[in-house]
């Protein structure tokens, strides 16, 4: 999972960089970033399946873990709800550049 939230953390400041147009010209880091995504979403991809199944006793309905955070931190009340949302909001919110990682 820390693996994870390294690979999210780059890509979060790879979108911030782009938004800035700070990414107009600089092909190598495109590249990288663009690579950098690919190896995180699927490393999501499987820390959703084994992980977020064990975790949350469910077999994901998303194909990430974002997406499944999200989900959980927005549904109904009980102990997932509070799990999904001190897990986005204490390790996704704050990096993401908007403030609330949505998935």
């Amino acid at each position: 999972m820390w693996l994870l939230w390294v690979f999210y953390a780059a890509v979060m400041r790879l979108k911030m960089v782009r938004d800035a147009a700070g990414l107009e010209g600089k092909p190598w880091i495109k590249v990288f970033g663009y690579l950098t995504l690919a190896v995180g979403l699927v490393l999501d991809f499987f820390v959703n399946v084994v992980a977020g199944t064990i975790v949350f006793r469910e077999l994901p309905r998303e194909w990430t873990l974002s997406t499944r955070l999200w989900r959980l931190s927005n549904g109904s009340a009980g102990w997932r709800q509070v799990w999904a949302l001190s897990i986005r909001v204490a390790l996704l919110d704050e990096i993401d550049p908007e403030g609330i990682h949505r998935g």
